[in-house]
C-alpha cells in the first residue's frame, strides 16, 4: 500500500501483518495508496490507485514486499484486535447476538472503558472457534475478494493480497529485520530508523484447542502454501 514511484517498489499491506507499522515507517519515505478503498488493496488495486496518484504516467513497480504471518497466530491477533478495539466488529457475523444492544459510536476505540458493558458483555463471550465458524468459505482462486465489511477484512486470506510469483514475502516472525529492510529498499536507512508498535496485541493472543488450530490451519490452507 505504500510506493516508492523513483525507486519502482511497492509494500503491500496485508491485515495484521503489522501494515499500520509499515505505514508509519515506509510513509515517510512514499506514497501510501491505501485511498478510501475501506481496506487494504491487492497489487492490481494499488497500481490502479497509483496511477490516480501520478496520472500519465506508467506504474510498473520492480519490487514488491508483503510479510506472511502464520496463519493460526494471524487469526489469534485478529480476534483479540477486535475484541479489544473494534467493538462493532462482530455484529455483522452474530447479528442476533447483538438485538437489543446500540452499536459503539465510532469503528475504533483503543479505551475499554468507554464501551458499554452491554456491549462489551456480549463481544467478551464470543469464542474464536465460533469466529472461525462464522465466516463465509474462502474465496476461490481467481476471484475477487470477499465483500466482507472493512473489519472482518482481517479474516480473509494472505493469498488474497499476495499469491503472486513476482512478490517478496518477508515472515512476519522476523518483523524488526523486514521492516528495516524494506526502508532500506524505499530509500531511506534501515539500521537507524525507529520502529513503532501499532495496533500490538495488548496481552497474550486467545489459545486454540488443537481442534481449532486444526481447523484454522484448514481454513488457511492456501496461505500455509505461500
Amino acid at each position: 500500500m505504500i510506493i516508492s514511484h523513483d525507486r519502482k517498489t511497492l509494500f503491500i499491506g496485508v491485515p495484521k501483518n503489522g501494515s499500520q507499522t509499515a505505514r508509519a515507517v515506509l510513509g515517510q519515505l512514499g506514497t501510501d495508496l491505501v485511498g478510501e478503498m475501506g481496506r487494504h488493496p491487492t497489487v492490481p488495486e494499488a497500481i490502479r490507485l497509483a496511477e490516480a496518484r501520478f496520472p500519465g504516467e506508467v506504474i510498473a513497480p520492480i519490487a514488491i514486499y508483503a510479510f506472511w504471518r502464520d496463519p493460526v497466530e494471524r487469526f489469534c491477533s485478529a480476534v483479540e484486535f477486535h475484541k479489544r478495539c473494534l467493538p462493532n466488529s462482530f455484529i455483522q457475523l452474530f447479528p442476533e447476538r447483538f438485538a437489543g444492544i446500540e452499536p459503539h459510536p465510532t469503528w475504533f476505540e483503543t479505551d475499554p472503558e468507554a464501551v458499554a458493558l452491554d456491549l462489551r458483555f456480549v463481544i467478551g463471550g464470543i469464542g474464536p472457534a465460533e469466529v472461525l465458524a462464522a465466516l463465509p468459505p474462502p474465496t476461490l482462486p481467481g476471484l475477487a475478494l470477499q465483500p466482507l465489511g472493512g473489519n472482518l477484512s482481517f479474516y480473509r486470506l494472505q493469498s488474497g493480497w499476495i499469491d503472486q510469483t513476482d512478490i517478496t514475502v518477508l515472515h512476519f516472525a522476523d518483523y524488526d529485520a523486514g521492516i528495516r529492510q524494506l526502508v532500506d529498499q524505499f530509500g531511506g536507512n534501515g539500521a537507524s530508523v525507529d520502529i513503532p508498535q501499532l495496533n500490538a496485541a495488548a496481552g497474550p493472543l486467545p489459545e486454540l484447542s488443537i481442534e481449532s488450530a486444526e481447523l484454522v490451519r484448514t481454513y488457511y490452507e492456501r496461505d500455509l502454501a505461500l
